[in-house]
């Protein structure tokens, strides 16, 4: 762990941030619409420069691979692949996601 909070992990190749505190991140699940209309709301477990580890309420199935779309903290709407989803418990998901622009 870094002095600026930033932590390696073994398992990943890029270095993680934890989130802004209060920040959160809005999704929609449609990523073939032109209009960006969040359906949910996500708490953000850490960041990175490539993507970030989001927690959701949600009964939306979401598996890697499918693309949605998702505003991170501050950062505008970028487009996203899921890379991996695990439940935590039912309607409550935590999925990584790969920023694709």
């Amino acid at each position: 762990k870094s002095e600026e909070g930033a932590t390696i992990n073994t398992m990943t190749r890029s270095i993680r941030f934890k989130p802004d505190p209060l920040d959160h991140a809005l999704i929609d699940f449609n990523f073939d619409g032109s209009e960006f209309v969040p359906s949910a709301v996500a708490l953000i477990r850490n960041e990175s420069y490539t993507g970030c580890s989001l927690v959701i309420h949600t009964k939306q199935e979401l598996k890697p691979g499918q693309k949605i779309k998702v505003s991170v903290g501050r950062i505008g709407v970028l487009p996203c692949k899921v890379v991996w989803s695990k439940e935590i418990e039912p309607s409550l998901v935590q999925i990584g996601v790969q920023f694709l622009d």
